[in-house]
């Protein structure tokens, strides 16, 4: 398994971070819009329990997921794992930290390739890659959403 592992910090509550972005709908507006993301069945809310299924352009190629919300724990933390899609296995925890000035939101996502040929084009360095994007447009996006804290990078 592998894992990758980002953080920002942000000039608000972790209940105001926490609430937004377990809205799919906001997850969408600060995802790329090139991984074009679409929510085919979705709560407007998270919660524990709720399953979010959807579509992904990844690496040239629409590709639909299943998640299932596992873990809940507001506003401190959330846990998402892949219950059908095309990586071996993947969980992406939601961290909202209290900080001075505001919180750090740290998103830790735990996953396995792909397997057969399919794993022999999307490797692990390459998924990193993409999250590594993926990850920096949405922390560069909550930062315009939030501000940062005084001090903070």
């Amino acid at each position: 398994m592998a894992v990758f592992e980002a953080s920002v910090e942000l000039a608000c509550s972790p209940e105001t971070v926490f609430e937004f972005l377990v809205q799919p709908e906001n997850i969408r507006l600060i995802t790329p819009s090139s991984v074009m993301l679409v929510f085919d069945a979705a709560p407007q809310q998270l919660s524990l329990g709720a399953r979010m299924e959807f579509r992904v352009q990844a690496y040239g190629v629409v590709r639909s997921a299943v998640h299932d919300v596992t873990e809940w724990d507001e506003p401190r933390k959330f846990v998402e794992r892949q219950v059908e899609g095309p990586l071996g296995s993947w969980e992406h925890e939601h961290f909202f930290t209290p900080i001075s000035h505001g919180c750090r939101v740290t998103d830790r996502i735990t996953f396995v390739p792909p397997g057969g040929v399919l794993g022999l084009l999307i490797n692990e360095r390459k998924i990193r890659e993409s999250l590594e994007d993926g990850f920096g447009h949405r922390h560069h996006e909550l930062e315009k959403q939030f501000g940062t804290p005084s001090g903070a990078a």
